[in-house]
């Protein structure tokens, strides 16, 4: 009986131990149908209204606009997308 208590105590402890590793999503979420509705000729505003903002902009590039999206499982990073939209003045200009 102790044996069984001990093997029980023991599975209980060895499983509370184990380390539970989230998915994480970090940045902007950039699927295919988000990225279809964004259209050279667009204003900034529509594009916010789509994507939101922009996970990195460079205060000396304003011309420029880039979103990153990417998800870690099991600690490894396992997708990344990487959108870059550039601008002539308030409207997009060219997207990558």
């Amino acid at each position: 009986m102790k044996q069984l208590i001990l093997i029980a105590i023991l599975t209980t402890l060895i499983t509370a131990c184990s380390r539970y590793q989230p998915t994480i999503l970090q940045g902007n979420a950039l699927d295919s149908a988000t990225i279809a509705q964004i259209k050279v000729g667009m204003s900034k505003a529509d594009v916010i209204q789509i994507l939101g903002s922009p996970l990195m902009q460079d205060d000396f590039q304003t011309k420029r606009w880039d979103y990153l999206y990417y998800s870690i499982e099991q600690g490894r990073k396992s997708e990344q997308k990487n959108l870059t939209l550039e601008f002539n003045g308030d409207i997009v200009s060219k997207i990558n």
